[in-house]
């Protein structure tokens, strides 16, 4: 299969109040999707652009002049290989960038895209085609991006969905992030497991100085507690605290996914579909896990790596517990794919069309389109 026509739209869709996060604050929801035609289907891809505020700029970049004229040359009916082949020519030149980040971004975005198309070619969901031995109807989801502001009403969106779980930010001092826990707990049953998340906001001792005086909260499990995710430090932390220790939205590509999971200090690890690899990199992560590892989807963009994440976590249900749901209003989830993925008695359905199973709403797109750009990749062969 070779590729006709690709197009790339920007979208940007403006938040009511900024939200707040240890390290910066997200102005507005942004987006880059990647279609790409083939024998009169199209797949769609997504690309996490969340930061910095001109990811979306530099991300268009990339795919267009860098990924696109290479992409044109392949088959691309086996998604893995394409992966491959066009990381043997690009991981070189993040290399010498400094910036493997964006690159893999930009292939995220293709990979999730081909994958649909594969779906779509072969009549049956993507859940199908990741060799999954457990594929579910139906996956849990967790309630995301509650505190340090709105908590009671965020935490009220959790449980009218019958959420039983939900994720803290923390990592702001520790009057606030006590104050933000303090809260959770008497806004939610007190069977609903509690996570945290402080986006590497602490230094070794201060995570430690956290796992000590948070113990009376009861948490499930601590999201990149320490700055860069330094292995030695969670091994450190792991060893000494015993709280379970969640990361990998900013790991990338399989192998430094697989030091982590063998490292014995990370027991949850988060591929992001739009950010670390697509489905190639979370799919053979998930089989590979060892028993004592579970993965959990980062997924804090839009419709596109919502039904991703689905679909990751039904082709793998006993190892993908949870799916991530952020409880914040975002338009380019919810109205783009006509509120597929809302959450009833804590579970969102798995789609059973062929592919991803979305389709995008096009005036929800023209609402928040801010750039598009369209190629005939027939033109650069």
């Amino acid at each position: 299969m070779k590729l006709e026509r690709a197009v790339i739209s920007v979208l940007s869709a403006p938040v009511e109040a900024p939200v707040q996060m240890s390290f910066s604050q997200l102005g507005a929801r942004n987006m880059v999707i990647v279609e790409l035609e083939a024998d009169g289907l199209t797949g769609v891809g997504e690309s996490w652009v969340n930061y910095p505020a001109w990811a979306m700029t530099e991300r268009v970049a990339t795919l267009e002049h860098g990924v696109l004229p290479l992409l044109a040359e392949l088959d691309v009916s086996d998604p893995p290989e394409v992966q491959r082949e066009l990381l043997a020519l690009l991981a070189p030149v993040a290399r010498q960038w400094g910036a493997p980040g964006p690159i893999w971004q930009a292939l995220s975005a293709v990979d999730l895209a081909l994958w649909d198309l594969l779906g779509q070619s072969r009549g049956v969901p993507v859940a199908a085609l990741l060799d999954g031995t457990d594929t579910a109807d139906q996956v849990r989801v967790y309630a995301s991006g509650v505190g340090p502001s709105d908590v009671e009403d965020l935490c009220a969106v959790a449980t009218e969905a019958g959420i039983t779980a939900v994720k803290a930010r923390v990592g702001f001092y520790r009057e606030r992030d006590e104050e933000t826990l303090t809260r959770v707990r008497a806004s939610v049953p007190p069977e609903v497991e509690l996570f945290v998340d402080a986006n590497q906001a602490w230094s070794l001792q201060e995570a430690k100085e956290f796992c000590a005086w948070a113990e009376p909260y009861d948490v499930t499990w601590l999201e990149e507690p320490v700055a860069g995710n330094n292995l030695d430090d969670l091994c450190e932390l792991s060893r000494t605290t015993g709280v379970r220790l969640a990361c990998g939205e900013n790991l990338y590509g399989l192998e430094e996914f697989d030091r982590y999971a063998r490292s014995g200090a990370v027991g949850i690890l988060q591929p992001d579909p739009a950010k670390s690899g697509g489905f190639t990199v979370a799919g053979a992560l998930a089989r590979q896990l060892p028993d004592q590892v579970a993965a959990s989807p980062h997924c804090y963009g839009g419709g596109i790596v919502a039904a991703a994440s689905v679909h990751l976590a039904a082709a793998f249900s006993t190892k993908v517990p949870w799916v991530e749901l952020d409880v914040h209003p975002n338009p380019l989830r919810d109205d783009l794919v006509r509120d597929r993925f809302r959450a009833r008695n804590g579970r969102i359905a798995v789609p059973k069309e062929p592919g991803l199973g979305v389709e995008l709403d096009r005036d929800v797109m023209d609402r928040y389109l801010i750039d598009r750009r369209e190629r005939d990749l027939r033109a650069l062969v």
